[in-house]
């Protein structure tokens, strides 16, 4: 009969008297009852398609593993099964044939199992044949898991004695380079004598021996090699080895010998030190030798002497802006303190070699000078005695503008500067018009104290009948400087300030290249 494919069915159209939304679910339904239709006949084919690669691929596969399988075993496991089941009847027989038969009992006893062997030696050969090997493994296995959970470690012999068991090589390693650097072998003469010989041990019940342990079971064995004492460093260079309580007594001795009365102490020169340790015995010295080397040593003498001492004041420095560059007045003296220094005095035999301070004391403050210094500059750049000129002239008497006498002809002569004054002049500070060099600063009969200033550009600049002169010859000065104050010196009838601008030799006047 053949079958209907569901998919070549025309699906069947919903009566047109339903709802529409009976109509939706009466389609859906149809689709899927077609859906899983057509999933259960692919399930089929796929689970016929597999039954038959099965019957045809793994089957004869399956037979041929059998085959194997009885040839190395069934076939084996029946022939034992027969060889038993005869055993056990011969075993049989034999039994019945000793009760009815009493004579010989015993010998025929004996005689069953070799008679057994004999008759079914194919079975025992059998047995053979597969307990060996698996006894060997069984033994193998055993051998195994006992070396596995066995503890190994290596026994210390010295001189065919075992003196200690440890866990591996480096502990070894380790403990002799730790006896190694507790030795104080200057000489490089000392070597672990003798070496240990390490050798594999199980399951000792000794315990193991850890690094500080074995150290000193290493120092038991160098024996007189190595001993504890004391070495003598001079500036950290070993010079031998005795007991601590002979060195300090050496040591005190040659002190002794070299006693200054003066001194607070005495004391080796060179920095001696006892260090306590271990040693090897062919670094240890005479008491003899060490004292004969201690009296080549300096001995330094130490004492300290006490004194009062002059203790300086300090000069604090107060800037104002009020005042021109180079002022300088003092706002309140300074006055020295006193404090009592103890100084440390060493002399090495008998020269004196060293001095310091070791402590000091003030007695007395000292009270701090301090100064009033200008700070006013026409220029940012100007720094006081730079000498550098600006090319530009500045007012030289900031105290007043008033001019007393100008640049012309005055009392049949001419008057080649500016009198600058206001009738309280005298004294007031002047200064430099432009920064340049001081080339004469000195007394004139006519011009009294003076100061000329070249300010290396073709122009010079000159200021008379000062009062008192701030600046020297050869000194250089900054634009705005102070350099002199206002006087009444030389050819003068009053305080004022007799200003010159002097270019390429020839006067010219001040008020064409200065503002008031």
């Amino acid at each position: 009969m053949k079958r209907r494919d569901p998919n070549k069915r025309p699906p069947k159209p919903a009566p047109e008297w339903l709802p529409q939304w009976q109509q939706a679910a009466e389609e859906w339904r149809e689709n899927a009852y077609r859906f899983c239709y057509v999933v259960g006949v692919r399930t089929a084919r796929c689970w016929r398609s597999i039954v038959r690669f099965t019957r045809v691929f793994w089957r004869p596969l399956a037979n041929g593993m059998y085959r194997v399988f009885d040839f190395l075993v069934l076939r084996t496991c029946r022939r034992l099964k027969t060889e038993w089941q005869s055993l056990r009847e011969d075993f049989a027989l034999v039994g019945e044939h000793v009760h009815v038969t009493t004579a010989d009992r015993t010998k025929r006893l004996l005689a069953l199992p070799l008679k057994a062997i004999r008759r079914h030696r194919a079975v025992f050969r059998t047995l053979l044949n597969v307990g060996a090997p698996l006894a060997a493994l069984l033994i193998l296995v055993n051998t195994f898991a006992y070396w596995q959970q066995s503890e190994f470690m290596l026994a210390l012999r010295y001189d065919g004695k075992t003196v200690g068991y440890i866990a591996n090589e480096t502990v070894y390693a380790n403990a002799a380079a730790t006896v190694q650097g507790l030795v104080t072998d200057e000489d490089n003469t000392f070597k672990i004598e003798p070496t240990p010989q390490l050798t594999v041990a199980v399951n000792q019940t000794q315990p193991l021996l850890d690094e500080q342990a074995l150290c000193e079971v290493i120092f038991e064995q160098v024996g007189d090699a190595v001993m504890r004492t004391s070495g003598l460093y001079v500036d950290g260079v070993f010079r031998g080895a005795l007991d601590r309580a002979s060195l300090e007594k050496l040591m005190a001795t040659v002190l002794a010998a070299n006693e200054d009365p003066k001194a607070d102490h005495v004391d080796f020169f060179p920095r001696v030190e006892v260090i306590d340790g271990v040693y090897p015995s062919s670094s240890v010295r005479e008491a003899a030798s060490l004292q004969q080397y201690l009296n080549t040593l300096p001995i330094k003498s130490v004492r300290y002497e006490t004194k009062t001492e002059k203790l300086a004041y300090v000069t604090v420095v107060e800037e104002t802006t009020e005042q021109p560059l180079g002022y300088q007045v003092i706002k309140k003296r300074g006055k020295n303190g006193r404090h009592k220094v103890t100084e440390e005095i060493i002399t090495v035999n008998g020269k004196e070699q060293y001095r310091s301070v070791v402590s000091s004391e003030v007695l007395q403050a000292p009270v701090n000078q301090v100064v009033i210094v200008g700070a006013q500059k026409y220029s940012e750049e100007a720094v006081a005695g730079d000498g550098k000129a600006t090319g530009n002239f500045i007012w030289p008497l900031p105290y007043t503008k008033v001019i007393s006498s100008p640049f012309a002809s005055r009392w049949g002569s001419f008057h080649g500067a500016i009198d600058i004054s206001n009738g309280s002049t005298n004294g007031k500070p002047i200064i430099a018009s432009d920064g340049g060099t001081v080339i004469e600063a000195e007394y004139h009969g006519s011009y009294g104290y003076y100061v000329l200033i070249d300010h290396g550009n073709g122009y010079m600049t000159r200021y008379a009948h000062c009062s008192k002169l701030m600046v020297e010859e050869g000194q250089k000065v900054a634009q705005g400087e102070y350099i002199a104050n206002v006087g009444n010196t030389g050819y003068s009838f009053g305080a004022h300030l007799h200003f010159e601008i002097i270019k390429n030799g020839q006067l010219v006047d001040p008020l064409d290249y200065v503002k008031r």
